[in-house]
């Protein structure tokens, strides 16, 4: 088979922990590399970006067009909306869905005028939201790159601290101490730390890849999805969506902000009914936009 992926670090491991798999059913792979919109348009931050899904459509257009067989994809980078005739055919059991503080201070003891690089509006909010009730004034920066390259940009004195996702050190195996925001207000960003393999609907290919396809991450990605398509808004709204399946009970945490100063969060246990309870409590969030 022949896999579609980005070309960073983090994207290859990724995609050879696919094929690490693949490879267990006797399946061999070739991996073959490409760079996405998002990754050639560094210069203005996600929530500006023309289009949604910048880094996922070139993969999608390779494989509608037979090019390679399937793609692997950061679950969190995908739209909701998908292009016809491609599914997600497998995601692989889920990494740590938090993000982690990478810091020349701990979180409570962020200073007066700190620079704190990120280009998600979700992370921005979030972290204003925190050392806000907390009397402390920050200043976000937006920052561009793959993981080494924020990291370098950090030790470079270009910023005190910057929010990554914790389940890139995981993959990437980092030597580097971060801090893990897994309090309120730090809901993660929906499908955060989930591997997605995309193939064509139908196809052989789509059929394989259900046998290393993981049932709880699965729930976990389609409850969190649902909250993101009742809600709206992709990578320009902050929203955070995190559920966990265990045993066939799903908790469900939902962030929306408002401002800078205000913002809703609710925790809830959703019983068997889980996709339409998902429904109702996202409606709830949505009018509070």
């Amino acid at each position: 088979m022949i896999v579609g992926t980005r070309g960073s670090n983090l994207a290859v491991v990724q995609t050879k922990k696919v094929c690490e798999r693949l490879s267990e059913l006797g399946v061999e792979c070739e991996i073959k590399t490409v760079q996405s919109l998002g990754d050639v348009m560094t210069d203005r931050g996600l929530y500006e970006m023309p289009t949604i899904g910048v880094f996922v459509k070139k993969l999608d257009m390779m494989l509608l067009d037979g090019k390679i067989d399937l793609a692997v994809h950061s679950m969190k980078d995908m739209p909701s909306e998908r292009e016809e005739g491609l599914e997600t055919s497998a995601v692989l059991p889920r990494d740590s869905p938090y993000d982690a503080l990478v810091s020349r201070y701990r979180l409570d003891d962020m200073p007066e005028g700190a620079v704190i690089g990120t280009s998600s509006v979700r992370r921005r909010y979030q972290f204003l939201n925190y050392v806000g009730e907390r009397g402390v004034k920050v200043t976000i920066k937006d920052i561009r790159g793959n993981v080494d390259t924020r990291i370098a940009k950090f030790r470079r004195g270009e910023y005190d601290s910057v929010i990554l996702a914790e389940a890139g050190f995981e993959r990437l195996k980092l030597d580097i101490e971060y801090e893990r925001l897994d309090r309120d207000p730090f809901v993660p960003s929906p499908r955060q730390g989930i591997i997605a393999v995309v193939a064509r609907r139908g196809s052989k290919e789509s059929e394989i890849l259900k046998q290393i396809d993981d049932s709880e991450t699965r729930i976990e990605a389609e409850v969190e999805e649902e909250v993101l398509k009742v809600i709206g808004g992709g990578c320009s709204l902050p929203v955070g969506v995190h559920a966990t399946a265990k045993g066939g009970a799903v908790e469900l945490a939902v962030y929306v902000a408002a401002s800078d100063v205000r913002y809703k969060l609710e925790k809830v246990v959703l019983g068997k009914d889980y996709m339409a309870e998902t429904r109702e409590l996202a409606q709830k969030f949505k009018s509070y936009l």
